[in-house]
C-alpha cells in the first residue's frame, strides 16, 4: 500500500513539472505586444505623424499670430518701398497679367522715375497686382502639413485662413509664390487674413517684412543670397 501511494505521488509531481514546464516555454515564445502591430500600420502611424508636421519645425497658430502682429507693429502700410529687395520682388512676380494659362510677366521699359530703373510708378503697378493675387490667388503653391515631407502629402490650402507671400531660391535667385498653407522651410515675407487682406496692408512694417527674407519658416536656416 505505501508503495502504491509512493507511486502515486511521483506520477502527480511529474505532471504538474511537466505543466510547469509547458507554461514557462509558451509564455518564452510569445510575441511581444509591438509585433503585433502590422509592419503597414506602424509604418502609416509615422507618416501620419510627419504629416501633422510633428518635429522642432512645427508652426502652432500661435506662432502664426505672433509672425502678422510682428509684421503688423510699427509700420505705416501703403506700398512697399522703393529700392528694397521685397519691393523688387512684388514687381518682378506681380507687374504683369494673369491669364488661365498662367502669368505674363511685364516686359517693357521701367517707368521709373527715372525711366528704365523701378520707381513709384512701377512699384504702383506691382502692387496693385500683388494685392489683388492676395485676395484671390490664381495660382497659390502647395505647402502645409509640415517641413521635410513629401510633395503627395503637401496641401494647397491647410483651412487655417491665412494667405502668404514666401521666397525661395531658385536658379534665376530668389522667386515668390503665394501660399493658402504655411510655407514650411521658404522664407515667409508677408501674411495676411484672408477675409482682411487690407488690414495687413494698411499696418504692414516693411522693415520687418524686409528682415523676414533672412529667415528659414518653420524649417532649417538656409543662406538664401
Amino acid at each position: 500500500m505505501v508503495h502504491s501511494n509512493r507511486v502515486l505521488v511521483a506520477s502527480v509531481l511529474a505532471a504538474v513539472a511537466y505543466s510547469a514546464t509547458q507554461l514557462i516555454t509558451a509564455f518564452a515564445a510569445a510575441p511581444s505586444t509591438g509585433s503585433l502591430q502590422p509592419a503597414a500600420l506602424r509604418q502609416t502611424g509615422s507618416v501620419a505623424l510627419q504629416a501633422r508636421g510633428g518635429g522642432e519645425y512645427d508652426i502652432s497658430d500661435a506662432d502664426i499670430e505672433k509672425f502678422y502682429a510682428e509684421l503688423t507693429t510699427g509700420g505705416t502700410g501703403g506700398d512697399a518701398p522703393k529700392g528694397g529687395v521685397v519691393t523688387e520682388l512684388i514687381v518682378k512676380f506681380f507687374h504683369g497679367e494673369y491669364t488661365p494659362k498662367g502669368f505674363k510677366r511685364y516686359s517693357g521699359l521701367w517707368k521709373g522715375p527715372p525711366p528704365g530703373n523701378i520707381g513709384k510708378k512701377d512699384i504702383a503697378v506691382g502692387m496693385a497686382g500683388f494685392k489683388e493675387q492676395m485676395k484671390n490667388p490664381m495660382f497659390p503653391v502647395k505647402g502645409g502639413v509640415g517641413y521635410g515631407i513629401d510633395e503627395t502629402l503637401k496641401v494647397m490650402d491647410d483651412g487655417k485662413g491665412w494667405v502668404w507671400l514666401a521666397a525661395e531660391m531658385s536658379p534665376g535667385g530668389l522667386a515668390v509664390d503665394l501660399f493658402t498653407s504655411v510655407p514650411y522651410g521658404k522664407r515667409a515675407l508677408l501674411v495676411a487674413k484672408r477675409d482682411n487682406v487690407d488690414e495687413m496692408f494698411a499696418k504692414v512694417n516693411w522693415d520687418v517684412a524686409l528682415g523676414n527674407i533672412e529667415k528659414t519658416f518653420g524649417g532649417p536656416l538656409i543662406k538664401q543670397r
